[in-house]
């Protein structure tokens, strides 16, 4: 067994994560368990909530049980998150190659386990800058990935890829690293890299390429980080009507309505724990950190969205 760290959560693994460097600690935070293909059988599990594809299709189902949730990825693999055993056990569908399942474990699993701690985890990527992290925040396709390796490209270290931890403290928001890599599509990759990078497979039913930091000379920050700028990215179908790049702060009310849509959640009927992380919302949106950027959806004018962020950040000469 392996220890790993994701964020501020150590877990031992039975199997090798090349994603992760191994750490040394005494205890750790969660047991991962990858075991025999099978479907894990629950009695009285009941299904609360899904996710789906834009198209309908369901990608996740999400089952409470006495003493755990079941996460139920179609066709792939199941995850049993058991919070007081501090437990996390995989049973794949037969023949889902391993780099599926790793996949599945740190990029969908494990920000939800930190939800569930009561901490605030975001679909977001970002980046080190010198006033501050700066991170981009929306769903998958929005660009997010693309703007942070862009970032990183020019010498501003990686903080985080689609799972950013958020830690409050003094009036500040911190911003935890995950791991060293990014998760990019070929079109991306063309756009970023002038010689072809090194990557791997992210899944076996995706297109998309996971580039490790260290491998490609991206630097990496493995610190807190202070929050200098939330950027939520809006929907493409949006950003498409726009040719030029805008930067405008939300509301207090508008940042609370962004922070509950990319928020990962376990369980959406705790109304307990909602309650108290609505709460914590609620003193964070006050931070002038919130804002919309609109950009056009155009390889081509990268460099200038670039520029148009750096400018909003005040540090172009």
């Amino acid at each position: 067994m392996t220890l790993y760290r994701v964020c501020n959560l150590i877990f031992e693994s039975n199997i090798i994560l090349p994603e992760l460097a191994p750490v040394i600690a005494e205890n750790p935070t969660y047991v991962f368990q990858y075991l025999p293909a099978q479907i894990a059988v629950l009695e009285n599990n009941e299904w609360i909530h899904q996710w789906c594809f834009p198209n309908g299709q369901v990608w996740l189902d999400i089952g409470r049980h006495k003493s755990g949730y079941l996460l139920r990825f179609a066709g792939l693999a199941d995850f049993y998150v058991a919070p007081d055993e501090q437990a996390i056990r995989c049973y794949p569908a037969a023949g889902i190659r391993l780099e599926t399942i790793r996949h599945l474990l740190l990029d969908q699993v494990m920000p939800l386990v930190l939800s569930h701690q009561g901490k605030l985890v975001l679909h977001a990527s970002a980046v080190q800058t010198p006033v501050g992290a700066i991170a981009f925040v929306g769903q998958t396709g929005r660009g997010k990935s693309t703007l942070a390796a862009a970032f990183a490209a020019q010498g501003f270290p990686l903080l985080t890829d689609d799972c950013l931890l958020l830690n409050g403290s003094g009036g500040q928001l911190w911003g935890l690293p995950a791991y060293s890599g990014v998760r990019l599509w070929a079109d991306s990759i063309r756009v970023l890299f002038e010689h072809e990078p090194i990557y791997t497979d992210v899944t076996h039913y995706s297109a998309k390429k996971r580039l490790p930091a260290d491998n490609n000379r991206l630097p990496y920050h493995t610190q807190p980080v202070p929050i200098h700028r939330l950027y939520f990215l809006i929907p493409p179908e949006e950003s498409a009507q726009s040719s030029e790049v805008s930067v405008t702060p939300l509301s207090a009310r508008e940042a609370f309505m962004a922070l509950v849509s990319y928020a990962f959640k376990l369980d959406i009927t705790d109304h307990a724990r909602l309650k108290a992380e609505f709460s914590m919302f609620s003193q964070f949106v006050t931070l002038p950190l919130f804002y919309h950027l609109v950009f056009p959806r155009d390889f081509s004018r990268l460099p200038v969205v670039q520029d148009a962020i750096l400018e909003d950040l005040c540090l172009t000469s």
